[in-house]
């Protein structure tokens, strides 16, 4: 009878520390660049997409207790070119930035490279705004060679978070509501 229970004892330990060194990302949905829509007009490009399964069930409750959370979008335009790397034309890089205020009982976000505020307090309006991007603007750094295939690459992630006072040492499972998605490549029309 003892044997048995020791046998329990170090199965549950091994079940258990399986458990917290497996990739909890394996558990998540994976975040992706969904619904691209590329315009343009007078040699700049207009661009609209949002990110799929970006928000956690760990992320959801970081947000409902005031922690800044940022997501970072990094967007590239590149030309094709047959024996050489890809020619890099045009980058640009913007945030989204949402916090909740639980006094006022609203949610604040600052959206895009031109930094324009919204407030609201329903939840799944703020998640749906950031998680939207509509008409972002870029444009090449020189001219396109006509006729070559040009393509744009998004991608979405969120910053770490930044605790006081080194607190993430207490609180290291901040890292696991992390998110980064792929890059998504998006052939431009010409």
């Amino acid at each position: 009878m003892r044997h048995w229970i020791q046998k329990r004892w170090v199965a549950g330990g091994l079940f258990f520390l399986l458990f917290w060194t497996f990739p909890h990302s394996a558990f998540a949905q994976k975040a992706f660049i969904k619904g691209v829509n590329v315009k343009e007009a007078n040699g700049v490009w207009k661009i609209d997409f949002y990110v799929e399964n970006c928000f956690t069930e760990k992320m959801e409750e970081a947000i409902q207790t005031g922690i800044q959370t940022v997501f970072t979008f990094y967007l590239n335009l590149y030309q094709e070119r047959t024996w050489w790397k890809d020619r890099k034309v045009a980058s640009i890089e913007f945030r989204h930035i949402i916090q909740y205020d639980p006094i006022r009982g609203e949610y604040r976000m600052t959206l895009g490279d031109n930094r324009s505020s919204r407030v609201t307090s329903n939840f799944e309006e703020a998640k749906k705004m950031m998680a939207r991007v509509e008409g972002v603007s870029i444009r090449p750094s020189s001219q396109l060679s006509p006729g070559v295939p040009t393509y744009l690459r998004i991608k979405a992630e969120l910053d770490p978070v930044k605790l006081p006072l080194h607190l993430e040492y207490l609180f290291f499972f901040v890292s696991l509501w992390d998110f980064k998605t792929d890059w998504h490549k998006e052939p431009l029309p010409r």
